[in-house]
């Protein structure tokens, strides 16, 4: 998968499965419970956010070091080209956290995998 981040491309690998999204309906200030017991919106409108796993791909390890070091600088947001419904759309989103593993170290090279990383909407998507 090309994932694009910041209109640059890093060619990693995301396994199936390995990108989750979820979606938060947001109130305002005015959303309650009125005296009657019934909850009255305030509706602020609808997030997307995002979780992924992502992979290096075999003589990619480059990329993979890129995205890590783009995705964990302690900036406001991101744009990001992401799988939505049967195509792409771009978001605005911030990353809250982010964790991989090292996989093995030799003399010359060390080698990460299986970035986890966070993305939350900046604001809302829908209306």
């Amino acid at each position: 998968m090309i994932l694009t981040v910041d209109d640059v491309e890093y060619d990693v690998l995301v396994p199936a499965g390995g990108v989750k999204r979820s979606f938060d309906i947001l109130d305002g200030k005015n959303a309650g419970r009125l005296t009657s017991g019934r909850m009255t919106r305030d509706i602020t409108g609808t997030f997307y956010n995002y979780e992924l796993q992502i992979y290096p791909k075999i003589g990619h390890y480059s990329d993979y070091d890129s995205l890590y070091e783009v995705l964990s600088a302690p900036v406001d947001s991101h744009i990001a080209i992401l799988p939505y419904g049967q195509g792409m759309s771009t978001f605005e989103m911030y990353v809250t956290t982010g964790q991989d593993t090292l996989a093995r170290k030799n003399a010359s090279e060390t080698y990460w995998t299986g970035l986890s990383v966070k993305f939350v909407a900046m604001a809302p998507q829908r209306t």
